[in-house]
């Protein structure tokens, strides 16, 4: 009797979504392509989930079908349309049946209107969400950068991070977030993927690793190079509707590894450390250049700055930074800083709230 196997492959604890009407990936007649490599068995994959194909079939000749199968479900996961896969093998017949992320769900619905009427109520809604969002940050910004740093904004600000425990809708995930809710990296994630997306600019879904925990962010390109962009580290807690960090925006790959791990021949290099936020917008010699620069500031809504300080370098973290503060601010005869955070992995970087 040939073996049946059957295992549930999970890259995190995400949103996991449904069409009720998917495709088949075994072609018309019921022949299961066979695929003489596992590179051309990833590709076939590949096209088949773009598709978001309930089923992926096809032959893989050779030893170990079960073993190489797996490989490849894990492999795809590195992708970010399915957060999950259920694998059965049956001699050298191989069936992948994917669990869809219902950010991928909300995108398809997106270039293809015909599926709109496939979405949940919330996916509907968190639709609508993304796209009004994208309309308003193109009518108030003309280069790809700073529309994917008002997109990062946006999601930032409605949204608040949750432990994995406390989410409980995985089937609208993404959706939820977007619609002002709760959420993991991986929500965050694929909320930003989609209003990029929806603004034309080129991105892509990364999973790795933060101190050996399953995570995941994007890759997005900017002005024609790749950066890093980590939206979850930009929602720190507790929540705060005012606080939004930009500590992990634009981050070339030397910044982003002092704490983050992916597999980095899977994505395009990142190697250009001037889009970097604080390099970009809020770079200063001094702590006192940087609490002068703070006097005059107009009051805002965000009153928290995330800056690049050369003299914050050399290290000593926050027993360093608060006597730099305190001297800056007896030489300036005034309090400009209410608080500050000193980023550990990221040397110079700091972020503060302004008094207004």
């Amino acid at each position: 009797m040939k073996r049946i196997a059957w295992t549930l492959v999970l890259l995190s604890l995400a949103g996991c979504g449904s069409l009720p009407s998917p495709a088949t990936a075994v072609p018309a007649g019921g022949v299961v392509p066979v695929l003489a490599t596992d590179a051309q068995a990833l590709r076939h994959a590949e096209k088949q989930l773009d598709a978001l194909s309930a089923a992926i079939s096809f032959r893989l000749p050779g030893a170990d079908t079960y073993g190489r199968a797996r490989n490849l479900a894990n492999h795809l996961l590195k992708g970010g349309v399915a957060v999950a896969f259920n694998i059965r093998t049956r001699g050298e017949e191989v069936t992948l049946l994917p669990c869809y992320a219902d950010g991928e769900i909300m995108l398809r619905a997106y270039r293809n209107p015909s599926l709109r009427s496939k979405l949940t109520a919330a996916q509907s809604r968190a639709l609508g969400v993304a796209e009004a969002a994208v309309r308003d940050v193109r009518a108030r910004y003309r280069s790809d950068y700073d529309r994917a740093l008002a997109l990062h904004d946006f999601l930032v600000q409605r949204s608040e991070y949750a432990d994995s425990h406390a989410v409980h809708d995985t089937a609208n995930a993404t959706a939820n977030l977007l619609n002002g809710g709760r959420g993991v990296c991986d929500s965050y994630t694929r909320a930003y993927r989609l209003m990029l997306t929806i603004a034309g600019i080129d991105n892509k879904f990364v999973a790795g690793t933060v101190n050996g925990v399953n995570h995941c962010w994007n890759l997005v390109r900017l002005e024609g190079k790749w950066v890093h962009v980590d939206c979850t580290y930009s929602d720190p807690r507790p929540d705060d509707r005012g606080r939004i960090y930009h500590t992990h925006f634009a981050l070339p790959d030397t910044l982003l590894a002092r704490d983050h791990r992916w597999n980095r021949s899977l994505y395009p290099a990142a190697t250009s450390p001037e889009l970097y936020y604080p390099m970009r917008h809020r770079s200063f010699g001094t702590v006192r250049e940087l609490a002068e620069w703070g006097l005059r500031q107009p009051a805002a809504d965000n009153n928290y700055i995330t800056a690049y300080v050369e003299e914050l370098r050399a290290g000593g973290g926050r027993n360093a930074a608060e006597h730099l503060i305190r001297k800056a601010h007896a030489e300036l005869g005034t309090q400009v800083f209410a608080s500050y955070a000193v980023e550990k992995v990221l040397p110079g970087v700091i972020c503060v709230k302004l008094l207004r």
